[in-house]
C-alpha cells in the first residue's frame, strides 16, 4: 500500500480529536444534542487549523444514528455510507476550481433532490472565496432559504474577499492558531507510535516551525522522520528548515552590536557564498533578534523559546551585552529591510545598508536608537565611575590618594559641568545641519509636541551662520511650521543654544506648483470644468 503522508494518516474522525478548537466543538455538539442546526456555516481562519476536518466531522454527526457526546460513532450504517467515497449526499466542491455560475447553477438543481441514504444532504464548499460575483449571487439565494434537508458548511482562508449578504446568512465559526505546546504533544504522541526517537527541543521546534498550523507542522514532521534513522535533534530540524548557520547569525548578531561593520560585511559576504536568498537571512535573523528581546525582557524566556540549553547560553551572553532599545531598533531596520526587498532588485545591497545603518546607532536619529545609546553611554559612566572608586580604596599612600581624588576631580570636571557652566550657551553654527535636526526633533518629542515633531521630520535643515533656515517642500507643512506656535515650540526645544534667527521658507518647487494649481482653477471657473482640461 502506498505510503499515507501523516497529516493524511492522523486527521481526526471526531470531535475529541479536533485540536485547539474548544470552543467551536463546544457549540457544534450543543446544536447537534439539542437539535438546533442551522442551514449555514461558515469555517474560517489559517490554513491546517482544522475547518475541512470539522467540516467533515460534522457532517458525519448530524446524520449519525448513535452520536457518542456529539461526535459520529463510526460504525453505524449512515457513518459508513459517508465514509465511502462514492456517497452522494456529503458532497465537497472545491471551490478553487468550480468558482462559476454553471457550477453553482448545477449545484442549485441537484440541491433540491433528498438524500439517499442519510437524514441531511450536506455541501461543503472549500475555499468559497474563490467563487466568482456571479457565482456568489447564484449561491445567495439557495443559501438563504435552502431546502430542510440540505446543510451548506463554507470553508476559507480569507473571509474579507466574502460578500457581506453572504456573511450575513451563515453561522460564522473562527479557527484560532493552534498553540506550539499543544502541536508539540501532538507530534511528540506520532513519533512513540511510529518507533522514532526525538529530543525535545527538536519537537518543539517543529512546532515553532508550523506557525499555528498543524498541517504545516505534520508535514516538517514527516520530513524529520524521513532525515535519518537515529535520534531526531535541534540542529536536524534546524537543517530540515534550511535555517541559515546558526554560528555565523551569531557572530553577525555580536559583530552589530560592538559596530564592526566591516566584519558584518564579510559575514554577509560568507552566508550568501553558502547559497542562501538575502530574503532567508534576512528573515532568519528578525527571528533571532526576537529571541534575544524575549531573553532580555521575560522571566523565564526558554519556557517561550525551549531552545537547547547550550544555545541559550548564548542568547543570553549575547542578550546582556546589548539594550532593549538596541534590540527593538535593530528588529525594526531589518523588518523595514524585509519589507523593501519586494521593491528591488538588489536584496544584497538592501541587507547590506540596513546592516551599516545597525551598525552605526551615532548616525541614526530614530528614538529608539537615541535612547540605546544613551543607555550605553550611562553604563560606560557608571563603570567609569565605579573603576576610579575601586582604585581609590584600593591605594593606602597618601601620594596615590592625592592623585586619585585629583583623577576624580578630572573626570567630574569632564562629565558633570560646573556651576559657572551650566548657563554657557554655544552658537546654533557650532552644528551640522543633520545634528541639529536629529537634536531638534529629539527635543520636540520631549516637551510634548508630538505634532509638530512628525511634520518636522520631512523638512531640511540649513544653518548659515547666525540663521536657521528650516525648508518646507508641503504647503500644508509650511504653514503649520510657520505659525507662531510652532515658531516658539522650535525656539523653545533649541533653548539651549545662543539666540539665533529663524527663517521658514517653502520650497520653490512646491511655490510652482501652487501658482499652476491656482492658474488652473481660475481658468475652470472663467470657462467651466466640462470644458477645461488640464494636462
Amino acid at each position: 500500500m502506498a505510503y499515507l503522508a501523516l497529516y493524511r494518516k492522523y486527521r481526526p474522525n471526531t470531535f475529541d480529536g479536533l485540536i485547539g478548537q474548544e470552543h467551536i466543538v463546544k457549540t457544534l455538539v450543543n446544536q447537534i444534542e439539542n437539535d438546533r442546526l442551522g442551514h449555514a456555516y461558515l469555517f474560517t481562519g489559517t490554513r491546517g487549523t482544522g475547518k475541512t476536518s470539522a467540516a467533515k466531522i460534522f457532517a458525519k454527526a448530524i446524520n449519525c444514528l448513535n452520536p457518542k457526546n456529539g461526535s459520529p460513532c463510526g460504525e453505524c450504517e449512515c457513518c459508513r455510507a459517508i465514509s465511502n467515497p462514492s456517497n452522494i449526499d456529503v458532497i465537497e466542491i472545491d471551490a478553487a476550481s468550480n468558482n462559476g455560475v454553471n457550477e453553482i447553477r448545477d449545484l442549485r438543481e441537484k440541491v433540491q433532490y433528498p438524500p439517499v441514504s442519510c437524514k441531511y444532504k450536506v455541501y461543503i464548499i472549500d475555499e468559497v472565496h474563490m467563487l466568482t460575483g456571479a457565482a456568489f449571487n447564484a449561491l445567495l439565494k439557495t443559501l438563504e432559504e435552502p431546502p430542510k434537508h440540505a446543510v451548506f458548511i463554507l470553508a476559507t482562508t480569507e473571509v474579507h474577499k466574502i460578500p457581506a449578504t453572504i456573511l450575513s446568512r451563515c453561522m460564522r465559526f473562527d479557527f484560532r492558531l493552534i498553540s506550539n505546546e499543544k502541536i508539540a504533544e501532538l507530534i511528540s504522541g506520532i513519533y512513540d507510535e511510529q518507533g522514532k526517537e526525538y529530543d525535545k527541543e527538536a519537537v518543539f521546534a517543529i512546532a515553532k516551525a508550523g506557525e499555528g498550523s498543524i498541517r504545516d507542522a505534520l508535514s516538517i514532521a514527516d520530513t524529520a522522520i524521513s532525515f535519518g534513522t537515529g535520534k531526531l535533534t535541534y540542529d536536524d530540524v534546524m537543517e530540515i528548515l534550511g535555517s541559515s548557520n546558526s554560528e555565523l547569525m551569531n557572530e553577525f548578531i555580536i559583530k552589530t552590536i560592538e559596530g564592526d561593520s566591516g566584519a558584518v560585511l564579510s559575514i554577509i559576504d560568507e552566508l550568501c557564498s553558502l547559497g542562501k536568498s538575502v530574503g532567508v537571512l534576512i528573515k532568519d535573523l528578525t527571528l533571532i533578534i526576537r529571541d534575544l528581546l524575549i531573553v532580555k525582557t521575560c522571566q523565564k524566556p526558554n519556557d517561550i523559546l525551549a531552545l537547547p540549553q547550550e544555545k541559550f547560553s548564548i542568547f543570553n551572553s549575547i542578550a546582556t551585552s546589548c539594550s532593549e532599545q538596541r534590540l527593538l531598533r535593530m528588529l525594526e531596520i531589518f523588518s523595514d529591510a524585509e519589507n523593501y526587498l519586494k521593491y528591488t532588485n538588489h536584496s544584497r545591497v538592501v541587507f547590506e545598508t540596513a546592516s551599516v545603518k545597525a551598525c552605526r546607532p551615532d548616525s541614526d536619529y530614530d528614538m529608539n536608537a537615541l535612547l540605546a545609546r544613551i543607555n550605553e553611554l550611562e553604563i560606560k559612566l557608571e563603570q567609569g565611575v565605579k573603576v576610579q572608586l575601586a582604585k581609590g580604596n584600593a591605594t593606602e599612600t597618601t601620594e596615590s590618594v592625592t592623585e586619585q581624588v585629583a583623577d576624580n576631580q578630572n573626570i567630574e570636571e569632564e562629565i558633570v559641568p560646573k556651576n559657572n557652566q551650566e548657563n554657557v550657551r554655544l552658537p546654533i553654527s557650532s552644528m551640522k545641519d543633520d545634528e541639529l535636526k536629529g537634536k531638534l526633533l529629539t527635543n520636540l518629542r520631549k516637551i510634548g509636541s508630538e505634532m509638530l515633531w512628525n511634520v518636522m521630520q520631512g523638512i531640511d535643515v540649513n544653518i548659515v551662520g547666525n540663521i536657521l533656515n528650516i525648508t518646507a517642500y508641503k504647503s500644508g507643512d509650511f504653514d503649520i511650521i510657520d505659525s507662531a506656535t510652532s515658531r516658539d515650540r522650535i525656539e523653545q526645544a533649541l533653548e539651549e543654544f545662543l539666540p539665533f534667527e529663524l527663517q521658514i521658507q517653502l520650497s520653490s518647487t512646491e511655490k510652482l506648483v501652487d501658482q499652476l494649481e491656482q492658474e488652473a482653477e481660475r481658468v475652470k471657473k472663467i470657462f467651466g470644468d466640462d470644458i477645461v482640461i488640464i494636462k
